[in-house]
């Protein structure tokens, strides 16, 4: 019986021993330089977050992956449309980008209008999309872009960019003024607009139809106020960065698979 309590105390103050020395660790990690010092938003892949449609390639290369899923287009993470993913939005950034015709090989952008001014050079095609009056064959897309900070289960953070356009610019309409709207009472006893970055969202998607096609759009619901310390903290780094660095952004051509030359309004 002695054998046992001080096998089982030394098992205890082995753990102990072993518990101590991982936080010693853990704290040398903390409150030093990281070698990141240099590194700026030029240096750094920004995620996006997408929302998958029926014709996404990404389907083709990964069984799990279905239509209206959210997917982290670098970790390679994804979210069902039921579950959606907590995010906490820092930066709101309209453009105009303008594209080149499909399949024209080029590459990027034409140019990155950041005025509306410019869609009234444009004409309506019967695919949905405004075309440049050059005859150029270019088309302009009205992009709402947000800078969001993800949140995990665990509580964990990582960052990201959400580009919505065409159809989903009425879900982004939709999330701004929840945003605009949302009102927090200061110690004096005042209402006043927070900043974005002060509330968290969910973001789920849902089918929608228009005559024979169907396709998906962003859902989004106010989740809660921040109340930890390090996400705020974040939010507010993260705002403040991007705030300088969002005319950097590049935007991204949405590669689809053709479907018998008919455009779906994503």
């Amino acid at each position: 019986m002695k054998t046992k309590k001080k096998a089982a105390r030394k098992k205890a103050v082995t753990k102990k021993s072993n518990g101590n020395h991982a936080v010693a660790i853990l704290n040398q990690f903390e409150n030093v330089t990281t070698g990141f010092e240099d590194m700026g938003a030029d240096d750094l892949q920004l995620p996006r977050l997408k929302l998958l449609q029926a014709m996404s390639p990404e389907l083709e290369n990964d069984e799990a992956l279905k239509a209206g899923h959210i997917y982290n287009s670098v970790t390679g993470e994804h979210w069902d449309s039921a579950t959606g993913v907590r995010v906490v939005p820092c930066v709101y950034h309209k453009t105009y980008v303008e594209w080149a015709p499909v399949g024209s090989g080029a590459k990027g952008p034409v140019n990155v209008h950041r005025s509306k001014e410019v869609m009234g050079n444009t004409v309506r095609g019967e695919d949905n999309k405004y075309y440049t009056n050059d005859n150029s064959g270019n088309y302009i897309e009205e992009t709402a872009n947000y800078f969001v900070v993800i949140i995990g289960g665990k509580g964990e953070t990582s960052q990201a960019v959400i580009s919505m356009k065409s159809s989903q610019l009425t879900p982004s309409r939709n999330w701004n003024s929840k945003m605009k709207n949302l009102k927090i009472k200061n110690s004096k006893g005042v209402h006043f607009t927070p900043p974005m970055w002060s509330h968290s969202y969910v973001l789920r998607t849902e089918k929608t139809k228009n005559g024979d096609k169907t396709w998906y759009k962003w859902k989004v619901e106010v989740d809660s106020i921040l109340t930890l310390e390090h996400h705020v903290g974040e939010a507010r780094a993260f705002s403040e960065e991007m705030s300088l660095a969002k005319d950097k952004l590049i935007p991204v051509q949405e590669e689809t698979k053709e479907v018998s030359g008919e455009s779906i309004p994503f």
